[in-house]
């Protein structure tokens, strides 16, 4: 998510915005208003009129991008020009500031959300792979049996069952690489689980 791709009232709340221009008035006795990048007021125009009152106009820039501007000015005509325009240079970086926090926390939760729904991904896939692990335990099993029906073939044949008793060998041999690989999938699979369990536990304090 990129700034340009929101509009401002989708991460800031509008009384917000009434509340930092009500403190800055009784602070300066000035007024102004606040427009969105499409000149749309975001905020109360009560008593505001730009053919009296447009001592300054200041766009309101976050990450290179105008998200909204500042219109306003005293209500004294004889106001201090210094005086103004410190004023508005300190509404300016007001705002900023409280867009900045806004933005940045909205970017924050969104990333949380996304790492939240990586986790429940990866959990569900460590428990796809730990059902086909228990799968090839089953093959396993099957494997050591025909060992084990060869080696009596064997035995039964004796002289003659030579290539049974190959045959035996090579099953059992396979059938104990097998668990032995399939025990360290096993245990890299807890290590994975107990790893997002952790993760998803951190995410909950």
């Amino acid at each position: 998510m990129t700034i340009d791709e929101l509009k401002i009232q989708d991460y800031v709340n509008i009384e917000q915005l009434e509340e930092l221009l009500v403190k800055w008035n009784a602070a300066t006795d000035m007024i102004a208003v606040i427009l969105d990048d499409e000149g749309n007021f975001l905020s109360n125009k009560l008593g505001f009129s730009r053919d009296n009152i447009e001592a300054f106009s200041e766009e309101v820039e976050l990450d290179e991008v105008v998200v909204a501007s500042i219109v306003g000015g005293p209500l004294d005509e004889d106001a201090d020009e210094e005086k103004v325009e410190a004023a508005a240079a300190l509404l300016v970086e007001s705002l900023k500031n409280l867009l900045e926090a806004n933005f940045r926390k909205k970017q924050y939760n969104e990333m949380i959300s996304n790492f939240n729904g990586e986790i429940g991904n990866a959990a569900a896939l460590i428990k796809e792979l730990t059902v086909k692990s228990q799968g090839l335990k089953k093959i396993e099993n099957k494997q050591n049996i025909l060992a084990l029906n060869a080696s009596i073939e064997a035995a039964r044949a004796g002289e003659a069952g030579r290539g049974f008793t190959v045959v035996a060998h090579e099953f059992g041999k396979l059938a104990n690489d097998s668990g032995e690989i399939n025990d360290a999938i096993q245990k890299t699979l807890r290590k994975l689980d107990s790893s997002v369990s952790e993760l998803g536990n951190q995410e909950e304090i």
